[in-house]
């Protein structure tokens, strides 16, 4: 093959368990927000509002990176999903990336790009080292 062909982009899907679990989380909260909320009084609800909250934040990480993918192409990487159409980040353009562990939730990827603001990929994508692994050698993974 010659090596003008574009090969497609390697997609990379969440994996199972983050989905189940970050599903069942959300149903968890919902419901024990509406426990709190349907027994009454002033204390009860002001707790309900915080549960919901945290309930609301756990559907749209769902929603924005569990039923998203991952894209890896020749050119660079992208996140695409029902609540993110990012655009793609380019190889050549990261200038920097770090590798974070927040205290509650998955390890996330904080990529800089050159004039843009930083990206936050989370690893719950499979074989999410191949992104990591694409930052470093600042082209689409090889070994």
């Amino acid at each position: 093959m010659s090596s003008d062909v574009a090969f497609p982009p390697l997609v990379l899907r969440c994996r199972h368990h983050y989905v189940s679990a970050v599903a069942g989380a959300s149903l968890v909260l919902l419901a024990l927000g509406t426990r709190l909320a349907a027994d009454g009084g002033a204390w009860r609800w002001g707790v309900a509002i915080l549960v919901y909250a945290a309930a609301a934040m756990t559907i749209r990480f769902f929603l924005r990176y569990c039923l998203a993918s991952l894209e890896l192409s020749d050119s660079g990487f992208r996140l695409r999903g029902p609540l993110h159409h990012g655009k793609e980040v380019r190889w050549a353009a990261v200038r920097d990336w770090r590798r974070r562990r927040p205290f509650l939730g998955p390890r996330f990827v904080m990529v800089t790009a050159a004039a843009r603001l930083p990206v936050a990929v989370p690893l719950v994508y499979e074989d999410a080292h191949l992104l990591e692994l694409g930052l470093h050698q600042r082209q689409f993974p090889t070994w």
